[in-house]
């Protein structure tokens, strides 16, 4: 039989052999950004993050900056200017209720040579953590998200290299922790590791470059081991860590005491959620998602946003452990192939807030000081 499966804005679909409870959350059709708000009921957080490249720019030294370098994509210049405004940032993203920052730390620019750690990035990053705990900012680390050192991609095969990557992977992460362990309040190690074998090793979109079913099935398989090894690592310091939901895996269901990333952009979110709900496991769920529609006006990008927020919030009332979402990215920047045309943020590059951010939930206490002001 089917049960009521996660509702958006009133509409209701079901899913075949659907195990999540059946009560939901139904906001009124027609709800606008302003009936976003929420009380301190509210049972999930809300976030926002990017990547590095997209925000600071490619690191010399990763494969993306070679790409632009051979022509074969824009240039990311300094990204939205991050890495000399993050204190303007983070109080800015603090200021509008979003007081947790997914932040991409970047493997090209603390070890831009093998085995060579660079003190000023690691220095760099200790002093944009700590700005983030000024602002009153919690920081999920995550610590591969599009790019990576081009010696590591193009010099020793990247993911091809199977066992081999997953150590010399291994090494970086267990350094990175020793570092900044204390200053993160969670970790995501890999954004959707699965995409970046399709892209960097089946369709050749992102580097290497390949196109080969077989490569990208070693690249996955070696991208899922160094996941799981990240999260072996990084459990160590005590802090949670998030890992990719794979309801499709063979004999994989993720485990209770697990955080599991549901990534998807808002408008494949539904099912997405309903995906990890049916796979079971009683795992507590991480939603990352954004949208990457461009050429839209921001009222529609604000309405597409406001019911995605439905769909977590009604997938957390139905029953499933929603612990919290991020929506990507934070400020207008760099988009890959797309370079700087695509307006993609919940603020523009001058820092002034879009009408999808009105469509986020707000702290009780951060609505009444913005109502107050107006």
């Amino acid at each position: 039989m089917d049960n009521p499966a996660l509702t958006t804005g009133g509409a209701r679909t079901t899913t075949k052999g659907r195990r999540a409870p059946s009560s939901v959350l139904v906001r009124p059709s027609g709800a606008t950004c302003e009936d976003r708000r929420v009380t301190d009921t509210a049972p999930i957080w809300w976030g926002t993050g990017a990547a590095a490249t997209q925000c600071e720019g490619a690191a010399p030294s990763a494969d993306w900056a070679r790409w632009e370098a051979e022509g074969r994509v824009p240039t990311s210049r300094d990204g939205n200017g991050f890495a000399t405004r993050y204190a303007e940032d983070l109080a800015l993203f603090a200021e509008h209720g979003l007081p947790r920052y997914r932040l991409t730390i970047e493997w090209a620019r603390l070890e831009p040579s093998p085995d060579r750690w660079d003190p000023i990035a690691a220095a760099r990053l200790t002093d944009v953590l700590r700005g983030a705990g000024e602002a009153g900012v919690e920081v999920w680390a995550c610590l591969l998200h599009g790019s990576a050192p081009g010696w590591f991609t193009d010099d020793e095969r990247g993911w091809r290299a199977g066992r081999e990557a997953v150590l010399r992977w291994a090494r970086h992460v267990d350094r990175v922790a020793e570092a900044v362990g204390d200053l993160v309040a969670g970790w995501i190690p890999i954004h959707e590791p699965d995409a970046l074998a399709r892209l960097g090793y089946g369709e050749g979109t992102f580097p290497p470059g390949r196109s080969d079913e077989d490569d990208q099935r070693d690249a996955a398989a070696a991208l899922r081991a160094a996941e799981a090894e990240a999260a072996r690592l990084l459990r160590g310091g005590g802090r949670p860590v998030a890992v990719t939901a794979r309801p499709d895996a063979r004999g994989g269901r993720t485990d209770a005491d697990e955080l599991a990333v549901v990534s998807a952009p808002v408008t494949g979110l539904e099912r997405a959620l309903e995906r990890a709900v049916d796979a079971g496991g009683g795992a507590e769920l991480l939603v990352v998602t954004g949208d990457p529609g461009s050429g839209d006006d921001a009222g529609e990008r604000a309405r597409r946003l406001a019911a995605a927020v439905n769909v977590v919030e009604g997938a957390a009332t139905g029953g499933a452990r929603v612990r919290g979402s991020f929506v990507l990215p934070a400020v207008d920047g760099y988009e890959w192939h797309r370079g700087f045309d695509a307006k993609l943020g919940l603020f523009d590059r001058d820092r002034n807030p879009r009408p999808a951010l009105d469509a986020l939930p707000r702290p009780p206490e951060r609505t009444g000081r913005q109502e107050r002001e107006r």
